[in-house]
């Protein structure tokens, strides 16, 4: 723009993960939460809804933790950057 203002689509800003994507080879769905609790997520049943195209960050808060939190961040990883150690206690609720 002229006044050095930039402008974007709504459509593709801001650039969320689609939960599909977490179905690639090689990828995983991870939550993590706040109090430093991560956990692999089976994104199956929520492609089975037909959630597929949803981005991950809108999926969010249908996720609890044993600490009491009613929402963990989603996270599309490489099976290489799994943690090695003490994952769970974040479950889907809903």
């Amino acid at each position: 723009m002229a006044d050095g203002a930039s402008h974007r689509i709504l459509e593709t800003w801001p650039a969320w993960p689609r939960l599909s994507q977490a179905l690639a080879a090689r990828s995983s769905l991870w939550a993590v939460c706040r109090c430093g609790r991560e956990a692999a997520i089976d994104p199956g049943p929520w492609v089975g809804q037909g959630l597929g195209r949803q981005a991950t960050a809108h999926l969010e808060t249908r996720l609890r933790c044993l600490c009491g939190a009613r929402r963990a961040r989603l996270e599309i990883r490489g099976l290489s950057e799994a943690p090695q150690g003490g994952a769970g206690g974040i479950y889907v609720f809903r």
